[in-house]
């Protein structure tokens, strides 16, 4: 909120996704596995309708321009305490953990993927993807999903809003911790539904 503005805006945007894409395989394939998942993003990697939204609501960096002006102006207002070094090494570790949070959810993403592909669960035929819709939010239709829905829109958030903000112990506890658990929850919720299924 430098000079009183209470316009809240991050390189990495509301939902700490971004276009291009990041260049490391891994996470590049995880935040197409997300993007997939929030609909922007079709089984091609193409855009979709939905982009559209993003677009309007401007919630996401969708240029690697957008993405270096918000972070041009983070780093003036962090250099105005710290030094650049400072500010930069406190940024990277953002990003870190975003990459690190973007493993687990993609993993999540895959797993009740493949119970949709396996006729375990039914997938809503409103989802355009073979992926779980992360904008159904609370409306989630199983209990599986809905732990899905929190691990991404509450545990995700804190991890990397916790980190950007230099509090180590909110990032970890009621970020990171809290997403591993979720993942081990989905991973076992899966398991029995898998076993039921027989």
């Amino acid at each position: 909120m430098s000079g009183g503005n209470h316009e809240v805006r991050t390189p990495w945007g509301f939902l700490a996704v971004r276009l291009p894409l990041p260049e490391n395989e891994q996470w590049k394939n995880d935040q197409v596995t997300i993007l997939q998942a929030l609909g922007v993003l079709d089984l091609e990697g193409n855009p979709t309708a939905r982009l559209d939204v993003v677009k309007a609501a401007d919630v996401a960096r969708l240029t690697q321009e957008a993405f270096d002006a918000e972070r041009a102006k983070l780093l003036k207002v962090c250099s105005d305490c710290h030094s650049d070094n400072f500010a930069k090494a406190e940024m990277a570790k953002g990003d870190d953990m975003i990459r690190e949070t973007d493993r687990l959810l993609a993993e999540a993403i895959a797993v009740i993927a493949g119970l949709y592909a396996d006729g375990i669960i039914e997938k809503p035929e409103s989802y355009a993807a073979p992926f779980p819709d992360l904008l159904t939010f609370h409306d989630a239709p199983t209990p599986i999903e809905q732990k899905l829905f929190v691990m991404h829109l509450k545990h995700r958030m804190r991890a990397f809003q916790g980190t950007f903000h230099a509090n180590p112990d909110y990032a970890l506890w009621y970020g990171w911790s809290e997403m591993v658990r979720d993942l081990a929850e989905i991973k076992e919720a899966a398991a029995e539904l898998r076993y039921r299924h027989q």
